[in-house]
């Protein structure tokens, strides 16, 4: 059946455009009124007009925009609104492309309906675009459709969502002070150790001055950084793609997930979101209908962590022998006693949901108060480390000063 380009007016007047197969135009016209959409246009199209009307599903540009969290969590409260309503998934689609926004959402919703259009379902449209939704996202979905309870995913996906987004705000107001503080004091390293101690030590050389060790090393580093600077810039790039590269590999990926665990302050602060992200999400596939070998193997790839997703691997398998949940994330040593209980007395009481619903409320409590005192915990740290490197400078400038008039006084 060849394509036909449509243009067509809802019941409450917008307009909805897309491409469908069709015997015919007068075919593809009777299967929009029976959808309560009025025909305005329709003509046959060409792969070279669709091409021309729809954006490509891929992009390899370098710098391709992508859809910010916002848009796709209002995406979906808005999905929710409107599949609640009674509005058919097509002209769902359709009108969300029309008011949003964000012009790479626009693309991809229009898309989508393109797939809806040719009898794909949502779940298999929305997989072409692996950087706009996740596999959680995608796989919920999916579930959503086959079970019949669509608008009640994506309204649990925008409350989940909308807490992520909430709690990454947080987490950047928390970390300001100090970067503010690292950029501060970095630039008036490099402005001392560039400018300020190369003109000290040419002082110092002129009156024949033996200059002390602390002041020769800052000396050497100087020179080393004016006259060798483009040595330091390639290495520290090359360092940086490299250490990119690594943290791609499988192992480098687990290296670096387990790392982020054990860094000091930050440690616990990441593994605690890490805690309240995977016990938000298993209670959603819990209570989706998934059963829980499928809904912890889907929720460990999502928490962002390789480290973390590697262990929930054997997490799956001990339950697939017949162990209990909590006794399968026990055995990861990842999980803190209150989790587990609360696991398992949801596992005795039919209610795993709940609690873990209950165990992610505390745990985003409990990094929203760590967060509102980050600051108390990390200021006396920059203090020490910014004195440190103040000391350092300041004996490397005032010890021959201070050697140069304990001679003088002599004299």
């Amino acid at each position: 059946m060849p394509d036909f380009q449509f243009t067509a007016r809802d019941a409450s007047g917008s307009t909805v455009r897309g491409v469908r197969k069709a015997r015919s135009a007068e075919d593809l016209a009777m299967q929009l009124q029976k959808e309560s959409l009025m025909p305005l246009d329709i003509e046959q199209a060409t792969k070279a007009k669709i091409q021309a009307a729809q954006p490509a599903a891929k992009s390899s540009g370098l710098f391709k925009k992508q859809v910010a969290k916002e848009e796709l969590q209002m995406f979906c409260r808005q999905m929710y609104t409107l599949i609640k309503s009674g509005i058919p998934l097509a002209i769902a689609i359709a009108r969300l492309a029309e008011s949003t926004h964000d012009k790479e959402l626009a693309k991809t919703l229009q898309q989508i309906l393109v797939g809806l259009n040719e009898g794909q379902s949502l779940h298999a449209s929305m997989r072409r675009f692996p950087k706009v939704f996740s596999d959680f996202f995608i796989n919920l979905v999916k579930l959503g459709e086959e079970i019949g309870k669509l608008d009640e995913v994506f309204y649990h996906l925008s409350e989940y969502m909308l807490l992520e987004i909430e709690t990454g705000k947080k987490l950047k107001k928390a970390m300001r002070y100090p970067l503010i503080v690292s950029f501060v004091t970095f630039c008036a390293v490099i402005g001392v150790t560039v400018f300020v101690i190369p003109a000290f030590a040419k002082m110092f050389e002129s009156f024949h001055a033996e200059l002390p060790l602390p002041t020769l090393i800052l000396v050497y580093v100087a020179n080393f950084f004016i006259n060798y600077w483009y040595v330091v810039l390639i290495g520290l790039i090359a360092l940086i793609y490299g250490f990119r590269y690594y943290i791609k590999t499988p192992d480098g990926a687990i290296a670096w997930s387990k790392w982020q665990l054990k860094i000091p302050i930050f440690g616990w602060l990441i593994h605690r979101i890490i805690l309240s992200r995977f016990t938000r999400l298993f209670a959603l596939v819990l209570r989706a209908g998934l059963s829980a070998v499928e809904g912890i193997n889907l929720v460990g790839k999502s928490t962002n962590n390789a480290y973390f997703a590697a262990k929930i691997q054997s997490v799956t398998q001990s339950i697939g022998r017949g162990n209990t949940i909590a006794t399968s994330l026990a055995q990861t040593k990842l999980f803190p006693p209150l989790v587990l209980q609360m696991i398992s007395l949801g596992e005795e009481t039919g209610r795993i949901d709940e609690l873990l619903n209950d165990a992610a409320d505390f745990y985003q409590r409990d990094i929203e108060y760590d967060l509102a005192r980050f600051n108390d915990y990390i200021e006396p740290i920059m203090i020490v480390i910014v004195a440190g490197m103040v000391l350092i400078l300041a004996l490397g400038v005032y010890m021959p000063m201070w050697d140069f008039a304990g001679k003088a006084l002599k004299r």
